[in-house]
């Protein structure tokens, strides 16, 4: 492709800002050019607003669209950065890649697991590049672990966050427009973000299968729910969150996150054990295994087994580091020709998207274990695949 990808970015709130932030970098360095932003708020759209979070970005050469159709009949764009909340997804990526399209899709690709099917269907169909939108496989410490862990077999994976409902707020959406929450926190409200473990925790299960590089066979859910209450001003997705993941060859995972209001505390406790040793996320990224000859003569103290993979400081995986690098990775592989830059398909993503729609399934029908190729096939799951009526 001659000249840098011609992009645009559906979707200017929250999460839209940041690539907004990282795509304009990128254009610095000639690998994109930012040629269109759709958002069906003209406030979104407002130079004045986006300098607010990206000083660098310039109006000039941008196109300015309120829907998806006109920028993708525009002929602007070789590639779109879909960044919308993720119930609102109505055929957009299908009309995208039925013209050529390439799709780079955030996460959560959508609440309804049919339309992602759909949307999958539609990628594949036209033949166009795919990515989705997690920015934890492009971490430094993160692909250590990844690279450290290849020809070892991977027994479990714990990650527990410690969050606060406050400290995941999306405001850009008029939500109280379309029958969501008033105050426009989308992420506290289980009908626009499907739950903070859909919403957030897909990341954590997207990252353990980059880890073990394996994928989810089943997953058991149980959910301790908010005070009714309370739900009102703090949002209906529950405080407490324990997920039980299978995975394909034979290891597990678990995921604890809490979503207490009023503590504004995060924390963190991230540990995968492997047959020889456990990898715990400490200052610097360690394994604990012994190397010597086995069994030693005498016990070995921790000086003896502790092995540093991968050297601190190690910032958030969330951080805009990575999202610059998330982008890059797929602009370059579409402007070179070269899929594996990129270190996911949108195809190869829907299994840690089903994962975390079936935990709520598991939830809701008491902690049943769900098997994921049931969950995206079988007819006794269908009604929870579809989008319900007038949703």
């Amino acid at each position: 492709m001659a000249g840098p990808l011609r992009v645009g970015v559906v979707g200017v709130g929250q999460r839209g800002l940041q690539h907004v932030r990282s795509l304009t970098a990128l254009q610095s360095d000639e690998i994109v050019r930012l040629a269109a932003l759709a958002d069906p708020y003209a406030e979104n759209l407002d130079a004045a607003k986006i300098n607010g979070l990206v000083p660098e970005y310039r109006d000039a050469g941008v196109q300015k669209f309120a829907t998806v159709r006109e920028m993708v009949d525009s002929g602007s764009v070789d590639a779109i950065w879909f960044v919308m909340p993720p119930n609102q997804h109505r055929g957009e990526i299908e009309y995208a890649a039925g013209r050529g399209i390439h799709i780079f899709a955030e996460k959560p690709q959508s609440l309804f697991l049919d339309e992602v099917l759909r949307q999958n269907e539609a990628i594949t169909k036209a033949g166009v590049l795919s990515m989705c939108g997690f920015q934890m496989r492009h971490d430094r410490g993160y692909t250590d672990i990844r690279n450290y862990l290849k020809g070892k077999w991977v027994a479990s994976m714990t990650m527990i966050a410690e969050g606060a409902v406050e400290g995941h707020g999306v405001k850009h959406t008029h939500t109280e427009e379309q029958g969501g929450p008033a105050n426009r926190v989308w992420t506290a409200n289980k009908a626009w973000s499907g739950t903070s473990i859909v919403e957030a925790g897909i990341h954590q299960t997207d990252i353990m299968r980059y880890w073990s590089d394996d994928d989810v066979a089943w997953v058991r859910a149980n959910y301790v729910e908010r005070p009714r209450e309370l739900q009102d001003a703090e949002g209906d997705n529950p405080i407490y969150y324990e997920v039980s993941y299978g995975f394909k060859k034979g290891g597990m995972g678990t995921i604890i996150f809490t979503k207490p209001a009023r503590s504004y505390y995060q924390g963190r406790f991230d540990c995968i054990v492997w047959t020889h040793g456990t990898i715990k996320l400490e200052d610097d990224f360690v394994d604990y295994h012994f190397d010597g000859e086995w069994p030693p003569a005498e016990k070995p103290g921790l000086e003896d087994v502790r092995k540093v993979i991968s050297a601190g400081p190690h910032d958030t995986a969330m951080g805009g580091e990575n999202t610059t690098d998330l982008g890059k990775a797929f602009a370059e592989g579409v402007s070179l020709g070269k899929p594996e830059l990129m270190r996911n398909t949108f195809g190869s993503s829907i299994n840690s998207l089903a994962a975390v729609l079936a935990a709520n399934v598991s939830n809701d029908l008491g902690g049943e274990k769900i098997v994921i190729d049931e969950f995206v096939s079988d007819r006794k799951y269908a009604k929870y695949r579809k989008r319900p009526a007038g949703v």
